[in-house]
């Protein structure tokens, strides 16, 4: 049931695999430390993967800037990118990064700012060591208890839980104890006026530490008085300077140290903004947090020149917008060729929310207006958030409900045959659930899903692979294509019915006794669709329903009768035993079809063929199949039966064939090759008349031949062929009894290159039907073919 992807693009995805090849997926030190953003993705693959899939003139639009790493990349790969923001915090960070300064007006300004204040707020931090006069750069503590002299052991104040600015000229030593004079001074700033400090109550959500049992829920909850005061301090000496954009540089660069600035973890870093720390602390020198973001923003600058611009709202390089995807794309005439985005996921952080640390800080003391957290801006942000007062982005409807018009604003915006790239990461409990509904979604509005290319910083060992759930990779690219209006799958009031068709006609089927012919089918599905959805279906609707009934179904060329055909999955329609015994069968074809496009894989590519088989239907199928202890044995079976492994990836294994190095495996033939190769076995083995029945099969009927006995009789034979790697049990042999019987035959025999249940033996047995198994094919094709085929079930036992 997918859709053709144009062979450009095709040409386009297969190059863009063999450039990722050995790229470190790596984000440059600068750029993770200018100011505080979650989730930044690498520039250099963004970079290859737009060069790939683009040509010169193209245009990019990323919907959901952050950080602007794709800003970055485009620029570096020479191609004009539009991206928008819906966060004021973000957006003007971002501003203050990319927009040109004028060096000796910063420094002036930076000088003059040390000058006024440096001084008052280094006196926060006084201490000495031997005497000599120093400063604290950071104190190691325990909160809960206000224990300074004596807090829990950790790595870090095993030699003193004061770290000094500068080396002690007498003992030589950068760390000290805390000591008397120290609480002294502690309790002077305890004292100290920082009532103009912010206390805010916070969205709340627990997800991210944002709490009211600890008291997280508000503003200055998490900051010491001391670094309160020295905050006030700087940000009052950067208000009395000129307002320009070396300014605005200064307070991102203010607004950048709150991270640390905050009452944090020992060795932290800023991902964990609002946890409320009880133990094992640590407390920072805010001028020196201050000095060294200005280095950052000013490094930034330096390196990434070539992206820097006078004016970052709009320039030939790229234009960085303030404003929801929504808003931009509603009022826009702009047509892109190429979506690059980072993926609004379900487990994505509430940036929103997350971003309250910031916000608040500028609104109190910078632009009140420019960065006020409005509902507007709640309402139309792409999150799944377990925020109390978020009732509308609690659920997975709504998340799926805001993807769905997404994709289908994305849908007016992309050129036809244009591409959706998009980096997701996905957390492992929803991995496939969440995929698959984004899939469908993209189909529902004009997309086909292409490709997924994994770009985890660190590939699991196959060892730790052991468990699926853990060989995923939840760090990876997918990518969509927009389908042209004729090409788009058919939807009705939010229902996919190309797969509903499916679904009805195959019900019909099992519940008819009669056959019901194309015509028919086609009749009944309309009658279903006007009685179900109040929907009146025209001609060029049966043609799609023509179509989707011959896509999936055998039409019998003596009365064009709809057959169920017995090869292929009918997802989450047909029961879920059968179904999981035809998907184990279709693994060896997916190993394969890895093997010879990648060279090599991992358990995680496997899985994702797996999930992509059944994308059509509910995501319940692949997790039951995956999550079942025997499947995940028999999977690891059948890929040691064709692989070796180095440990890290999965290869071909090199066969032991004798003479003949170019022999082919019949195990992971198709079943429409293994049907053909049996054709041909029965031509030279004595048969008349070899008829494929479909290409596919006719209740369970692949082959019909003819052959004469012993008494010059030519009989009626029927084969059923299985390229199974599952023995054949009782249910097929059932089907096979039926059809001779229908059809008058005199002898029906089920082919397979694996074996037989017990059960399908009993059938064999009782019924009279001939049960050749994978050893009886292969010694038939050795006698008429030697060497020339092998099969790799049969050596694995």
């Amino acid at each position: 049931m997918k859709k053709t992807i144009s062979q450009v693009n095709k040409q386009r995805i297969d190059n863009l695999v063999i450039a990722l090849n050995g790229i470190e997926n790596k984000i440059p030190y600068i750029l993770k430390t200018v100011f505080n953003f979650k989730g930044r993705k690498s520039p250099e693959i963004a970079e290859i993967a737009i060069k790939k899939l683009t040509d010169k003139d193209d245009i990019i639009y990323d919907p959901f800037m952050g950080s602007a790493m794709f800003n970055i990349a485009s620029v570096n790969a020479g191609r004009k990118i539009v991206s928008t923001e819906i966060d004021n915090y973000t957006y003007y960070a971002v501003y203050s990064l990319l927009a040109k300064i004028d060096t000796k007006k910063f420094n002036d300004m930076l000088n003059t700012l040390e000058a006024s204040v440096k001084n008052e707020v280094m006196e926060l931090y006084e201490t000495s060591c031997c005497g000599v006069k120093n400063y604290i750069s950071k104190v190691l503590f325990d909160p809960e208890t206000h224990e300074y002299f004596n807090p829990i052991s950790n790595r870090e104040n095993e030699n003193g839980n004061i770290k000094l600015i500068s080396k002690c000229p007498i003992c030589g030593k950068k760390q000290k104890q805390f000591d008397e004079n120290d609480y002294k001074k502690l309790e002077e700033t305890e004292k100290l006026d920082t009532s103009e400090f912010p206390n805010d109550k916070y969205i709340e959500n627990s997800r991210i530490n944002i709490t009211s049992s600890t008291g997280a829920d508000y503003y200055g909850r998490i900051f010491t008085n001391r670094n309160k005061k020295a905050l006030l301090i700087i940000q009052n000496g950067i208000n009395k300077l000129e307002k320009c954009i070396e300014r605005d540089v200064l307070e991102h660069a203010l607004v950048s140290s709150l991270s640390l600035s905050r009452v944090a973890m020992y060795g932290s870093s800023t991902d964990i903004l609002y946890h409320v720390v009880p133990y094992g602390a640590q407390d920072m020198n805010v001028w020196e947090l201050f000095e060294s973001k200005v280095k950052n923003f000013l490094k930034f600058k330096e390196e990434y020149s070539n992206v820097l611009s006078e004016n970052p709202n709009d320039n030939d390089k790229y234009q960085i917008i303030l404003s929801s995807y929504q808003d931009y794309c509603h009022n826009t005439s702009n047509t892109f060729d190429l979506i690059y985005t980072d993926f609004p996921y379900t487990d994505q952080v509430p940036y929103l929310e997350r971003n309250q640390l910031y916000r608040i800080w500028l609104k109190h003391f910078y632009n009140k207006e420019q960065y006020d957290l409005t509902d507007e801006m709640l309402s139309k942000e792409i999150v799944l958030s377990n925020a109390p007062v978020r009732t509308n982005k609690q659920k997975i409807e709504s998340y799926y409900r805001d993807i769905d018009i997404m994709f289908s604003t994305f849908n007016k915006v992309l050129k036809t045959n244009g591409l959706i790239v998009c980096t997701v990461k996905l957390g492992k409990n929803k991995y496939f659930s969440t995929l698959m509904e984004i899939i469908n979604l993209a189909r529902k509005n004009g997309f086909e899903y292409i490709t997924r290319i994994g770009i985890d910083k660190d590939d699991p060992s196959l060892r730790k692979q052991s468990a699926y759930k853990n060989t995923l990779s939840n760090e990876m690219i997918i990518i969509f294509e927009k389908l042209d209006e004729l090409n788009r799958y058919w939807y009705i009031n939010n229902k996919n019915y190309e797969f509903e068709c499916v679904k009805l006609i195959y019900d019909k089927i099992n519940k008819s006794n009669t056959d019901i012919n194309i015509t028919q089918a086609v009749s009944y599905i309309a009658e279903t669709i006007l009685r179900k959805e109040k929907y009146c279906i025209s001609e060029s609707d049966k043609q799609i329903i023509n179509q989707t009934i011959r896509d999936n179904f055998v039409i019998d060329k003596q009365n064009a009768a709809v057959r169920i055909d017995s090869n292929k999955l009918y997802l989450d329609i047909e029961d879920k035993t059968d179904l999981f015994t035809k998907l184990y069968n279709y693994i060896p074809i997916f190993i394969d079809k890895l093997l010879s496009e990648k060279g090599s894989f991992v358990l995680d590519d496997l899985y994702f063929e797996i999930a992509n088989t059944l994308c059509t239907g509910d995501p319940k199928t692949i997790n039951q199949f995956i999550d079942d202890p025997r499947h995940q044995q028999g999977i690891e079976r059948l890929i040691n039966t064709y692989c070796s492994t180095d440990g890290k990836s999965y290869e071909r294994k090199k066969q032991v064939i004798v003479q003949n190095d170019e022999a082919i495996d019949i195990s992971l033939m198709s079943g429409t090759q293994f049907e053909e190769l049996i054709k041909l076995l029965l031509e030279v083995d004595g048969y008349n008349d070899v008829i494929v029945m479909g290409g596919a099969g006719d209740l369970g009927v692949d082959l019909l031949a003819k052959k004469e006995n012993s008494f010059g009789k030519k009989e009626l034979y029927l084969f059923q062929c299985k390229r199974w790697v599952a023995d054949v049990g009782s249910e097929p042999m059932q089907r096979l009894v039926a059809e001779r019987d229908r059809r008058g035959a005199d002898i029906a025999i089920c082919v397979t290159t694996s074996g037989y249940t017990r059960d399908g033996l009993i059938i064999s047995r009782e019924q009279d039907i001939g049960a050749w198994d994978g050893q009886q094919v292969m010694d038939k094709l050795n006698l008429y073919f030697p060497d020339q085929y092998y099969n790799s079930i049969l050596k694995c036992e």
